[in-house]
């Protein structure tokens, strides 16, 4: 059996341990955000909400420009180098603004940020997939699940210390150690540039012209100052990103109609199966609202009645299942493909709504269990986050995957991309319906207000996406049929007219 040094190449591993340090940088910082705002900066939980999911979705919404960038203009490996500094320099300022409660400045800082992740995320994806040989596709697969898991335990180990670490240092020492990982990071893009260049995409190979950087320059002001309005005025800002979204999948179906036939079929069925994620997605968002809020008012901070587990860490639980969950899922994936049951990536999504199904219905029944102390045990969280675990394993590095291996190698970046601005689109949407559940700060959360408020909402969720699993399971027939028309025609096992020859 080969081992990891012979499959992985020494840009694959400097890339998997960027994944781990930029896991717990930017999900150490969003752990602390929804208390920051609530009690620090004194918002209220509908604009907290609101915020929290700006700063979610604002940079995967910018992606789609940033992977144009990155594939027509710097390269992919520039666009990371670059994006992971100014990040570095947005944490440091956040971290700032906390120690001084400065709110114009703490919100520039995650502008700066939002800007930063909407340059340079979907670029790592393109440099480790061009780390592989076109016969190690399943190598590749195989990098993109530990990758993943290599983020969730970066992500855990962030999530569960930085609010423990409040205490001691407060948010701006949470925020500086942040900046200390993420500069690690730049370090290392700069340490080992020529090998990463190498795996870059065509723009890293040539060089730039000074007016190209001059016009970058210009547009990466024109994109942070856009960010920073929509931060600093979240009504009309979540319409606008909202409209961004839309425009990127828009200027995809354009690109549809410029491609070849067989690209053609493949983008169509990618643009199908992005409709399958946008609703996965959905439910993902309220991990960082409904779901975190609902903790933060309701969690007791004891696991098993002794682990010390800060209300606010309960979204250390995702991190922990999926980093623990992930090989056992892939032992799964073997033994079916062993027994002759290998069913597609979409057919998959359809199993990942039921488990989201399954988490979101455990959580309207933690309603009903409130113990003496006004609480829930949390053991309940733990529990949901087990299911929701399962369903992100399932749908976060096939769907990647997927992606990359369906959309033209000219529109690799912006192809990972769109699957980001599927990521900000739905988490806008879970942002704005989780405001129905924002509550005033001085209301008494008695057993019949947290069934009511909260049991209600979640329980409508989990019936939701398992009417969402029927439809994910027949749109996968779709899907496949396009992809197998789309690979017929490359091997031109199609007649004159386009149709599929018989066997």
């Amino acid at each position: 059996m080969p081992t990891g040094e012979s499959r992985f190449s020494l840009p694959a591993r400097v890339l998997m341990l960027r994944q781990m340090l930029w896991g717990a940088a930017y999900y150490g910082v969003y752990v602390l955000l929804t208390r920051f705002f609530l009690e620090e900066l004194n918002y209220s939980e509908t604009d907290t909400l609101m915020m929290l999911g700006a700063f979610g979705a604002v940079g995967p919404v910018f992606s789609v420009l940033g992977g144009l960038a990155a594939d027509r203009i710097i390269g992919s490996f520039r666009a990371v180098y670059i994006g992971y500094s100014f990040y570095a320099l947005g944490l440091l300022s956040l971290s700032i603004g906390a120690g001084t409660l400065n709110i114009p400045l703490s919100i520039f800082s995650i502008a700066l940020i939002g800007y930063s992740r909407g340059l340079s995320a979907a670029c790592p994806t393109v440099l480790l997939g061009n780390s592989f040989a076109a016969d190690k596709r399943d190598v590749f697969q195989q990098a993109l699940t530990i990758n993943y898991s290599i983020n969730n335990l970066g992500s855990f180990t962030a999530r569960y210390l930085f609010p423990l670490f409040i205490a001691y240092i407060g948010y701006r020492g949470n925020f500086l150690i942040s900046t200390v990982l993420m500069s690690i990071n730049v370090l290392l893009f700069f340490i080992f540039r020529r090998q990463l260049i190498s795996v870059g995409s065509d723009a890293d190979q040539r060089p730039v012209s000074a007016g190209t950087w001059a016009v970058f320059a210009v547009g990466s002001l024109a994109m942070l100052g856009l960010v920073f309005w929509i931060f600093s005025n979240l009504d009309a800002g979540k319409d606008l990103m909202l409209a961004l979204g839309l425009g990127a999948i828009g200027y995809f179906v354009i690109e549809i109609f410029r491609s070849t036939p067989a690209e053609r079929w493949k983008m169509c069925a990618l643009l199908v199966s992005l409709f399958i994620l946008i609703c996965f997605y959905f439910y993902y968002g309220q991990m960082s609202t409904s779901m975190n809020l609902y903790a933060i008012n309701m969690m007791d901070d004891h696991l098993f009645g002794s682990i010390p587990f800060r209300p606010e860490s309960n979204a250390a639980f995702n991190p922990l299942w999926c980093f623990l969950l992930g090989t056992p899922i892939m032992m799964v994936y073997g033994f079916l493909e062993k027994k002759g049951i290998n069913p597609t990536i979409p057919t998959k999504f359809g199993f990942a709504f039921l488990f989201s199904a399954a988490a979101f219905l455990l959580l309207a029944s933690s309603t009903q269990h409130i113990n003496a102390d006004g609480k829930i045990a949390a053991e309940w969280i733990m529990g949901v986050h087990f299911f929701q675990a399962i369903a992100e394993l399932i749908v976060g590095a096939l769907g990647v995957g997927f992606i990359y291996e369906m959309m033209p190698t000219r529109l690799k970046a912006f192809g990972i991309g769109l699957r980001s601005v599927s990521l900000s689109l739905s988490g806008l949407v879970a942002a704005i319906i989780s405001t129905r559940i924002a509550l005033p700060k001085d209301i008494v959360l008695t057993p019949e207000v947290v069934q009511t408020v909260y049991g209600n909402f979640f329980h409508t969720l989990g019936l939701a996406a398992i009417v969402m699993a029927f439809v994910t399971m027949g749109l996968a027939q779709i899907i496949k049929r396009m992809v197998a028309r789309g690979k017929a025609i490359e091997a031109g096992e199609t007649d004159a007219q386009g149709n599929l020859k018989a066997a």
